[in-house]
This record gives C-alpha cells, structure tokens and sequence, in this order.
C-alpha cells in the first residue's frame, strides 16, 4: 500500500506529474496569446490600421477626429490563418455599419459609412452628410445658417437620448382646446421595435434636417405646378407619378400635398439601397423626443413656439422660394400661381389688392426657424408621421407641427398649432399643407 501510495504522489506531484504539466500547458498558452496579441498588433501597424484612441471627458479627442467604438458599436477585425512562417493576414472581416467621431467635450457619435461629419456638437446638433465634400476640415464653420445651401449632401441631425427617456407623449401636448376634439384623440402609445433596438446600440437616432425636397424627383414639376388646393389633384402628385429620390438639403420646394403612402413609400425609397442604413418617415417617439431635446438644449418652447413660419409670424429675413397658396378669408390665390426666386427680405405675408396672402416657404429659408440646426419643425408644412390614430373607423395617421396658414399661439385661434401640435389625416387623403420628414435607421 505504501508503494502504491508513493506512485500516486509522484505521477501527480513529481516533475512530470499531472499538476506540473498542467501549469507548463497554461503557462505556454498565456505565452502564445500573448505573442499572438503582439503579433496582431504589428500587423495591424503595417496595415495603417493602428488601434483608434479611447475618446471620454477624462482624454477628449480633438472634435473630428475618429476615434475608438463605442463597446456594442461593432468593429473590424483582422481575418488570418496560421501557417508555418506564422501569422498570415488574408484580409479584413468588417463587423461594423458605423465609425466613432469626436464631437468635442469627450463625446463621440456613431457616424454611418457613407456619412460624413459636418460639424456640431450635442449641445447645437451633430450634423453628417452623405456627400464627402461636406466633411469637417476643422477650418469652415459649415453649421451656419449662411453656409447651409453651399451643402452638396443630404444632411441629418444626431438626436441622442437614452432607451428610458425615448418615450411618446400620449396625451396631447399642446395649449386649450376649445372644441375638445384633438384632446380627445387616443394616440397609439407604442413604440417599434426598429426604433427601440437603434435607440439600446446607438444611445440616439438621426433625423432629417429639412423637411422632405424635390429637386431629385422625376415626373413631377414641383416648381410650376398648380399650387392651389382645387388644381393641385390634376397632376396627381404622389410616387406612383414620380421616380427618384427626395433630399433634406435647404432651398428646395418641399413635397407638399403628401398622404400618408406617398410620405412612407418617399422616406423608404431614399435609402432602401444603401449598404449600412435604411430610411423611414419620423414616428410619433422621435417628434416628441426631438422636442424634448430642442426643449433641454435651447430651452424653446414647444408648446407656445412661434419660431416658425406661421400666419401670425413675420419673417423678414427668409431666402430661396416661395409661392403664394391662400389668403386670409381662405381662397385660393389663383389657378396657377409658380414659385417664385428670390424671397430674401421680402415679409412672408404679404397684402395684395387689401387682401393678405400666405407664403409656403422652400426648406430652411429662415434661420429662425431652426433650433439645434433642424428647420421647419415649427411652421410651414405639417408634417406626416408614422403613427396611428387609434379612434379612427378607417385608417387614419398623425400629422405633427406647425402650419404656415395657422397661428402658433392662443392669441389668434381657439386653439395653437405650435410644434408640438397633432392632428389626423386618412392615409389616402393629402394636402398643400401636408409634408414629411425622413429618418436613418443604422443597420
């Protein structure tokens, strides 16, 4: 027994026992992770594609420049096999829709590729572009209102915000209404799963700068086609008459007379084809927190705003187009009334003949109307949204913000339509009044 007894505690305890050969086994394997890891990192070095610096309030980045994902975000990762000279690179995996930029104070946005970084902070609004030119180069201001029509791209505005405080306002939000009818609308309280699952990667969303444009559609003469209500429907101006995209830059015609398909068919088809994002129209979830973000960061009011082109707003500083639609007893102004050039200072409202007329405005025209670097939210079209009205016998979908024939504030209407004013529409029914706005969803 005493032999067998030291044949065990030597197999297992000896200089070749089963103890020490399992710590050589860890040891030679710590060791090969490690050469491995040194391994990798040179070639990353000969590849230019170094290790990206850690950007945080502690060692904030210069506001530009890439920096490190976010832990969730994604990353690239070196494909290689083993051989027998050792480490051979075959090429780069890329896991990532998204790159990390520098916005200033240690902050860092998710940047889409095939986005650029135009400038902004989270404070003003992040803004990108899907053209190269636009791109920051740390000398040009390009969030200006004065630089805004000398953007090639589309341009969008990084709204962040946690997945707790992304929540849709259900009652209604506004100031008295004296006909009680939109208060006592049931708004769909529901949130996608779309947006839920970019709001828990992203910690944000982005949404379009400018209200939907129609330079690059096809099929439709946005620019001289009848603009009163009565005339408009001749030409039948919704998608299945139109091909192309619509854009979000300033100083386009915006897609008015817009039913509810029109906007979503228009916002999805802008970047149904793009590698790393889609588009969609702006939901119910993202006005309201857009509004609580304007809110927070400008402190304007959303409820009362009149930074907008409203009936009971004078603008004198607007630029880009315009065109006359009503007056202020409700008739159209004529048969066949062209947009014109040339708004800049010229007063919004205008009086022809005694009678005061309205003007539908192009995208940004004033730098009045922005806050956060984001135009139109409050005044000019009422925007279509991708939210249900859940009282309706048919289907019927929320129209949000401000119109440019209706007042902001109580003082002129029984009731506002400020920016965060709602109403309804039938889904097939549309418009001039009626525009849209398209958000990205990074895939």
């Amino acid at each position: 027994m005493l032999i067998l007894v030291g044949v065990v505690l030597n197999l297992t305890l000896g200089e070749h026992g089963i103890f020490k050969t399992a710590q050589m086994a860890a040891k030679n394997y710590t060791e090969a992770e490690k050469k491995e890891q040194e391994e990798l990192t040179k070639l990353y070095k000969e590849l230019g594609i170094e290790n990206l610096p850690e950007n945080s309030k502690e060692h904030p980045q210069d506001v530009g420049k890439e920096v490190a994902l976010k832990d969730g975000w994604g990353q690239e990762t070196v494909t290689y096999t083993n051989t027998k000279n050792g480490l051979e690179v075959t090429g780069l995996t890329k896991v990532a829709t998204v790159y990390a930029i520098s916005v200033g104070n240690g902050d860092t946005v998710p940047i889409p590729k095939g986005f650029f970084y135009v400038g902004g902070t989270l404070d003003n609004g992040v803004i990108i572009s899907d053209n190269e030119e636009d791109k920051y180069d740390g000398i040009t201001d390009k969030t200006t209102h004065e630089y805004a029509p000398n953007l090639k791209g589309n341009q969008f505005v990084w709204i962040p915000c946690s997945l707790d405080n992304y929540k849709k306002n259900t009652n209604w939000n506004g100031t008295i209404q004296a006909n009680g009818t939109l208060a006592s609308i049931k708004w769909d309280p529901s949130t996608s799963s779309a947006e839920k699952t970019q709001i828990e990667k992203y910690g944000g969303f982005y949404v379009g700068r400018y209200e939907a444009g129609t330079s690059e559609i096809k099929g439709i003469d946005f620019a001289s086609a009848y603009t009163c209500t009565s005339m408009w429907k001749k030409p039948n101006m919704d998608y299945r008459n139109a091909s192309g995209n619509v854009t979000s830059k300033a100083n386009e015609i915006p897609y008015y007379y817009a039913d509810h398909w029109t906007a979503v068919e228009m916002s999805e088809r802008m970047y149904r084809n793009h590698q790393y994002v889609n588009s969609g129209l702006i939901t119910g979830t993202m006005w309201d927190v857009m509004l609580k973000t304007m809110n927070k960061k400008t402190s304007c009011s959303t409820t009362l705003s009149n930074w907008g082109n409203y009936e009971d707003c004078q603008i004198t500083d607007a630029r880009g187009k315009y065109t006359y639609i009503k007056d202020t007893t409700g008739n159209d102004k004529g048969s066949n009334t062209a947009w014109e050039n040339n708004v800049d200072n010229n007063n919004v409202k205008t009086t022809i003949n005694g009678v005061r007329y309205f003007k539908l405005l192009s995208t940004g025209a004033s730098d009045v109307t922005q806050k956060m670097h984001i135009y139109d939210v409050a005044g000019n079209l009422w925007e279509q949204t991708d939210e249900i009205a859940l009282n309706a016998n048919e289907p019927y979908y929320v129209m949000r913000g401000g119109c440019f024939t209706n007042g902001y504030g109580v003082t002129s209407h029984t009731y506002p339509r400020p920016a965060s004013y709602r109403s309804t529409e039938s889904a097939s029914v549309g418009s001039t009044y009626n525009g849209f706005r398209v958000v990205l969803y990074i895939k």
